[in-house]
């Protein structure tokens, strides 16, 4: 996949993944980078995010699980949550005082932190593998469900930042283990992602595809 074709992944729907069970935990998956793509998991209440996000899992108790500058984020994330059979429910507010803004904020039940925190580590799993398998050819069945899963991490990358602007895109990502993934899922749909490490995160730049060569080694 080139990096042209970065739009594009937006667009993929879970229901092509085979399998109810498979369609289920790519979407678990794929919510569970929602939330983490906002730079604040685990973090605690009141903390605020590049691009205007905030998440809070110190208050998962009274329901909040998010909050994003973008509405279609919260849409997808809720969406995504319903489907693997939680509750959930989006709530807009204004913010602002001279520039206003709309934040969308993200209600689920107590207990979908842990089922999004244990897809997402098998999720890591598939894409990056243990160290000890990285020189290991995946088998057919694995190779496709780990792509899956790659079109659902930079689905959700993408949702939280907003549209590219340009053939070689810059996407900021706070956690390091999340840039990690994406990078390694970037490689596996043949897309080359350089990553760069900046003051309060990862720098993410998808290499367009006439600079292929140069990208080759770029570091995870």
């Amino acid at each position: 996949m080139s990096s042209a074709d970065l739009t594009s992944v937006a667009s993929i729907d879970i229901a092509s993944a085979r399998g109810r069970s498979q369609a289920l935990e790519i979407a678990a998956f794929e919510a569970s980078m929602l939330v983490r793509c906002t730079g604040m998991w685990g973090r605690g209440a009141g903390g605020r995010a590049g691009g205007g996000l905030r998440t809070g899992f110190a208050r998962i108790a009274s329901g909040s699980l998010a909050e994003f500058s973008r509405s279609s984020a919260a849409d997808r994330l809720a969406e995504l949550l319903r489907t693997v059979g939680r509750l959930a429910s989006v709530h807009r507010y204004m913010a602002g005082t001279r520039h206003r803004y709309e934040i969308s904020q993200v209600f689920t039940e107590p207990g979908t932190v842990g089922l999004l925190e244990h897809t997402w580590q098998q999720g890591y799993v598939e894409i990056c593998g243990w160290p000890h398998q990285s020189h290991q050819p995946r088998s057919p069945r694995r190779a496709r469900h780990a792509g899956l899963l790659s079109e659902a991490a930079w689905r959700a990358m993408l949702l939280v930042s907003g549209p590219i602007r340009a053939n070689s895109p810059g996407l900021r990502v706070a956690d390091l283990d999340t840039a990690i993934l994406l990078v390694r899922a970037g490689r596996t749909l043949r897309m080359p992602v350089r990553m760069s490490r900046r003051p309060g995160g990862q720098l993410l730049l998808v290499v367009p595809d006439g600079t292929r060569s140069s990208a080759a080694g770029t570091g995870s």
